[in-house]
């Protein structure tokens, strides 16, 4: 992941501990961001490319942070702009919203 002079990165990468989530941690990010997938050594790293646009990277980890909740992963590791960041899933029931009375 390259950073320019002031450490600040275009791309979010995101480290999903087993294969068997993968495909379902990527399969939502993907609909809308580029990025790519691989394994480093016993982890995977998803990588995601949000638009400049502050509200671009905060629908991106809200989308992650539904996928984490989802999965039942409790939390992730995320990297951006060269600094790791938890992102721990909130309960699956405070994500839905409420139904129209």
């Amino acid at each position: 992941m390259e950073c320019d002079e002031h450490g600040q990165s275009d791309v979010v990468l995101f480290e999903v501990p087993v294969f068997a989530d993968v495909d379902e941690f990527t399969a939502p990010i993907r609909r809308r961001w580029r990025g790519s997938t691989k394994l480093d050594e016993d982890v995977w790293l998803v990588t995601a490319e949000p638009s400049v646009d502050d509200s671009d990277l905060a629908a991106l980890l809200r989308v992650a942070e539904r996928c984490v909740a989802e999965l039942e992963l409790y939390a992730i590791r995320f990297w951006l702009d060269g600094r790791s960041y938890v992102l721990a899933a909130s309960p699956v029931e405070e994500l839905v919203p409420a139904q129209a009375a």
